[in-house]
């Protein structure tokens, strides 16, 4: 056997890992494409031979973390093609241009089934308003690295049943909140769909979120065994068959009368002068990650685009960094945001989680300002008192704020 070979990745703590589906001679060594997409690179050393080895170790920061084999087989994949299909529909996609992202997607899947190629896919089909197809393919990726969220992975390692349909009469379900805040917030609108199916629904959720859903369902911040099923909360639209055409939902989610007096107290003891307008507004995301639609609008654009006469107030958990006139409050959790939010005239905001706060609440003026490329999740009306506005071409946040 081979002597494993060493590959530093950035992968979590997983014992046996996708394999190497396909691997070519280089000039300075070997290169693979595993079965999740990565293309790994092995060169030769002080003009020694490296030979492709039956496994290889994979390891982070110096510790193993787990394996892969490497497969031969019958007929090799032309990595380069495979890339060149790969990274064409990625740009397609980004441009709009859906038809041909599909074809370059399909055209690199039909050369190496890569989990990252069918996620592509997954999100094409989803920006096309083919929701059940996206959808499906979505929630199988969610299943395996590097797809797979942390919580998913603690309840299938607690032997916890993911539910995939089955009839929930009399039945416990745990709900997950596994993606980001906007997510969940946004899918609090199912549960009374699942309580209607039968189902005595569960909670799990970040401290964040346990006020603000008080009056949904019973609620926890650690994993809960003793239930039937379990599911993450963005897979509500897929279990639910939820379609970009289906009817926009009513407001879902109260805020206390007296956490509103609260902060109805603390905003007049901040305001300059009675009868002016009062804006909140969130203009950039808690936690970009790479190759992420643009949700970010530079504060002073945004700010300058506003009511000079207004009273601004931020309704997101980062600081401000500017020297424009605006109130920053902090928040213990959502619940204090969205009461914050019943005291504003505006509420005007880019694409996370404020939106969906201000919509769930039914907050009667929302601006949604939306990137050219942006998420599936906007092909569907999700607000009736959230008017999106859109830019015309890439970047162009002017073209967003002129429609507000």
């Amino acid at each position: 056997m081979d002597k494993p070979q060493t590959i530093f990745s950035g992968f979590g703590d997983i014992a046996e890992l996708e394999p190497v589906i396909t691997h070519e001679i280089t000039d300075y060594g070997w290169r693979g494409l595993t079965g999740d997409g990565e293309v790994l690179e092995t060169k030769s050393a002080n003009g020694h031979k490296v030979e492709v080895p039956n496994f290889i170790t994979v390891a982070f920061r110096g510790c193993a973390i787990g394996t892969r084999d490497v497969l031969k087989p019958p007929k090799a994949i032309d990595i380069d093609e495979y890339l060149e299909h790969f990274n064409a529909a990625v740009e397609a996609y980004k441009v709009g241009e859906l038809s041909a992202a599909l074809l370059y997607s399909d055209a690199a899947i039909a050369l190496a089934p890569t989990l990252r190629a069918r996620f592509n896919r997954a999100m094409i089909n989803l920006a096309a308003g083919e929701w059940r197809k996206g959808l499906d393919e979505y929630m199988q990726l969610e299943e395996h690295a590097p797809f797979i969220r942390p919580q998913v992975k603690e309840a299938l390692a607690a032997g916890l049943k993911l539910w995939r349909g089955e009839d929930l009469n009399g039945k416990r379900l745990l709900v997950v909140h596994a993606h980001g805040f906007g997510d969940t917030i946004q899918c609090l609108r199912y549960i009374p769909r699942l309580k209607a199916m039968g189902a005595e629904v569960i909670l799990w959720l970040p401290i964040e979120l346990r006020l603000l859903t008080s009056s949904v369902a019973p609620a926890t911040t650690e994993l809960v065994r003793d239930v039937d099923y379990f599911i993450p909360f963005l897979h509500l639209l897929g279990r639910l068959d939820v379609s970009p055409e289906a009817e926009v939902d009513p407001p879902y989610l109260t805020v206390s009368p007296t956490l509103v007096d609260k902060w109805r107290a603390r905003v007049e003891s901040v305001v300059r002068s009675e009868g002016r307008k009062r804006i909140g507004i969130a203009w950039s995301v808690g936690k970009p990650s790479a190759g992420d639609y643009p949700r970010t609008i530079g504060i002073d654009q945004l700010i300058e685009s506003l009511d000079s006469e207004a009273e601004l107030f931020s309704v997101q958990t980062q600081e401000p960094d500017t020297m424009f006139d605006m109130h920053s409050f902090e928040f213990d959790d959502f619940a204090d945001c969205a009461a914050l939010m019943t005291c504003m005239d505006e509420i005007v905001t880019v694409d996370t989680a404020a939106v969906h706060l201000a919509g769930a609440i039914g907050h009667p003026n929302v601006k949604l300002l939306l990137s050219k490329w942006a998420s599936w999740r906007w092909t569907k009306r999700w607000y009736p008192t959230v008017k999106v506005c859109r830019q015309t071409s890439d970047g162009d946040w002017a073209s967003a704020l002129a429609q507000c």
